[in-house]
Parts: structure tokens; C-alpha cells; sequence
């Protein structure tokens, strides 16, 4: 019968102990790094997502102005063609 008392069991305790901590620690790095390399790639399609809506931001700046303008030019004509309003 094997006991605790034994060497080998001793042995295998601790090769299986010392696996079972490198498991850990590798796992727990590749979750880190993936983590890591997910939020970086996040924040750069964030700062690409701002960028996109500040153009798009600017061009319906200049639609507005010139949305603006046309009303400005058609109030005039209107006023000119029915000057009695």
C-alpha cells in the first residue's frame, strides 16, 4: 500500500502543484494580452468613429449654410414677386 509518507507521491504532488500554477499563470497571461490587445483595438475604432463624425459633422455645417442661404434667396424673390406680404 502507498502512503503520504512515500517520496514519489511527494514528488508527484509537487510536479502536479507546480503545473497546475503554470496553467494558471498561462492562462491567466493570454487572457491578459487578449484583454489588452481588444481594448486597444477598441479605442482605435473609437477615435476612428470620431473622426468619421466629426467630417461628418462639417459637411452638414456647410448643408445647413447653404440650405440657409437658399431660404434667404427664395424670401427675396418672394418679396420681390409678391412685395403686398
Amino acid at each position: 500500500m502507498i502512503t503520504l509518507t512515500e517520496p514519489q507521491i511527494w514528488t508527484i504532488i509537487g510536479v502536479f502543484a507546480a503545473t497546475l500554477v503554470a496553467l494558471v499563470t498561462i492562462v491567466t497571461q493570454s487572457f491578459t494580452r487578449s484583454i489588452s490587445s481588444l481594448r486597444d483595438e477598441m479605442v482605435l475604432r473609437f477615435e476612428h468613429q470620431g473622426e468619421k463624425f466629426g467630417r461628418f459633422e462639417t459637411r452638414m455645417d456647410r448643408l445647413e449654410k447653404r440650405v440657409n442661404d437658399i431660404d434667404r434667396d427664395v424670401q427675396a424673390i418672394s418679396k420681390r414677386i409678391f412685395p403686398e406680404q
